[in-house]
């Protein structure tokens, strides 16, 4: 099979399966409707899948017909989509107010359909195995490890596999590989910052809290940079929040500073 020609011939209907994905944005682990349409599409190629898998996850398989042991690769596409409000007068916008795939998640799902179509159709070229995994919940509370603690990485074992991530920095046809480690995780840390309250007038008698929280931010700029090893891989991190008290005169109120 030529691949780039069929690939070329599935493209109208892989464009039709993202925009159908992108006007129906669910959450993380209420991915309901995007797992039926999913199954759906399985089912009419006579791709097998497991099904449920950590709730709305979804594990097809395929099995290459050409002799040989071969690898088992799995491709990881995510499901859930953001809880943000689309522009309605955009084309193909979200029907779910208050959601909206907003990270392409949309297009990870189509694009591992059309892999998994174009395989099943070469399957007799090649040998091993390649699982597809459609996880729940990548953006909130974590779908992956959910599905592995159910064994999607068995049955046969997962020797590779790729998280399949778009990336709008890139032009259409590029792709970059990295063997471990690419995009960051995310741990949330809440500090809470306690002053003594004072009159405005004599500040020399109290501790400021918002002082405290700016130097504490400031200090936080430094772990990567003067405290981390640059042998020990990739560090990110950004502060989203502070909040603190709003009487002019006194700071009776801590400062909160935290994602």
């Amino acid at each position: 099979m030529n691949i780039k020609q069929r690939t070329e011939e599935l493209y109208p209907q892989l464009v039709q399966i993202r925009r159908d994905l992108h006007r129906h944005p669910e959450p993380g682990f209420k991915e309901h409707w995007t797992s039926a349409h999913i199954r759906g599409l399985l089912d009419e190629w006579g791709i097998s899948y497991q099904f449920p898998v950590a709730g709305t996850g979804i594990v097809a398989m395929i099995q290459g017909g050409k002799p040989g042991s071969g690898n088992t690769v799995a491709l990881r596409a995510d499901m859930d989509a953001l809880p943000l409000t689309e522009d309605s007068s955009r084309p193909c916008c979200s029907l779910n107010p208050g959601h909206m795939h907003a990270c392409g998640h949309d297009a990870h799902v189509a694009i591992a359909l059309g892999t998994a179509r174009i395989l099943m159709e070469t399957r007799s070229e090649w040998s091993g195995c390649v699982k597809f995994f459609f996880q729940p919940a990548e953006e909130t509370t974590g779908g992956a490890l959910p599905m592995v603690e159910a064994g999607c990485m068995e049955h046969p074992h997962v020797d590779y596999v790729t998280g399949l991530h778009v990336m709008p920095t890139h032009e259409t046809g590029e792709i970059e590989i990295r063997y471990g480690d690419l995009n960051a995780s995310s741990d949330e840390i809440h500090i809470k910052v306690h002053g003594k309250s004072c009159h405005g007038a004599y500040p020399d008698t109290g501790v400021d809290a918002i002082v405290m929280a700016a130097a504490v931010i400031n200090s936080l700029q430094t772990l990567v940079s003067r405290c981390i090893s640059p042998l020990a891989g990739d560090h990110t991190r950004r502060d989203r929040r502070q909040h603190c008290g709003r009487r002019s005169r006194d700071d009776r109120h801590p400062a909160h500073h935290g994602p």
